[in-house]
């Protein structure tokens, strides 16, 4: 029988959690592999802000000069695929691909991201990540000052509105036919001048991804910008179900500040871990997560 090929810590997942952690272990020696799909969560955005060093640069170019320097660290190598399962325990993990592929793991990290779940309204989805946005510190600052609708309903509504005023004094609440506002969450956006349409939406109009009109159910329409709304999420992949780790109320790997998760010798980082979704987080959890991860393996063997 074929000896599986062995790493000292692999990681699921190749976007910018992924290469952070990567790029820590590689310069601390580690044997590392790294499990990539090539389904960034952003791949759809045309730039990514808020980075230093990287603002207004398409997150295609961002992941490649990450990849690239990642590279020369020769102890790191990278294989293009899904991971489907993993098997084992800490220090004996197995990692299986959906080709059918394994490899053996003293440790491995869930970088695996988070998927979006948009609303089910023609034209939504084309305007993803462009001029229909979620994090107002990603992307708000290039709709400043323009008319934005905000496609939230209830105190999160109100709280979304309350944010996004920021950025813009010409703004409107879009419930889509949901729950109304509370008799006081009306009145403080009746005096700060924040229009609410109950209405149900029946399409977003657009051209190539950026907001045009907002249609709907009665044949009325009305004209913005851009649109706001904070879209559900779920895990990327079931393998942290499976494996057993505790998730939140919200759906997001619960870890401890090592990125550590309640399976040992299983970590996770990035989306999958974090409603604040942001580049530099991610990032930052990746880092932190190489440097715990070698930090377990030097007192396993000292």
């Amino acid at each position: 029988m074929e000896e599986l090929p062995v790493y000292e810590v692999i990681i699921i997942g190749g976007s910018y959690a992924g290469l952070s952690a990567a790029m820590t272990l590689g310069r601390s020696l580690r044997n590392v592999l790294v499990i990539d799909s090539n389904s960034a969560c952003n791949r759809n955005s045309p730039s990514a802000h808020n980075l230093v060093g990287f603002d207004n640069e398409a997150p295609e170019v961002i992941a490649a000069k990450a990849k690239e320097q990642v590279l020369k660290y020769h102890s790191v190598t990278f294989f293009s695929g899904r991971a489907k399962a993993i098997s084992g325990r800490d220090c004996e993990f197995e990692v299986t691909t959906e080709t059918g592929i394994s490899f053996l793991a003293q440790k491995v990290l869930l970088a695996t991201g988070v998927t979006d779940i948009l609303p089910e309204i023609p034209g939504f989805s084309a305007c993803w990540g462009k001029t229909a946005i979620h994090c107002p510190y990603c992307h708000a600052f290039e709709i400043a000052h323009k008319k934005i609708g905000i496609l939230a309903h209830g105190q999160a509504g109100f709280e979304m509105a309350k944010l996004m005023r920021q950025w813009s004094r010409d703004i409107s609440l879009l419930t889509n036919g949901n729950e109304p506002f509370s008799f006081e969450a009306l009145g403080v956006l009746k005096e700060k001048e924040i229009p609410v349409h109950p209405k149900v939406i029946s399409e977003i109009l657009h051209s190539d991804g950026n907001v045009t009109s907002v249609v709907f159910d009665d044949g009325t329409s009305e004209a913005f910008d851009a649109i706001y709304a904070r879209a559900g999420v779920r895990q990327s992949t079931q393998i942290p179900i499976a494996m057993g780790c505790d998730l939140d109320n919200h759906g997001f790997v619960i870890v401890d500040e090592s990125q550590r998760t309640n399976v040992p010798g299983l970590f996770a980082c990035g989306d999958n871990t974090m409603a604040m979704r942001s580049l530099a987080r991610a990032i930052a959890s990746g880092n932190t997560a190489g440097i715990c991860i070698n930090h377990e393996l030097v007192n396993e063997i000292f």
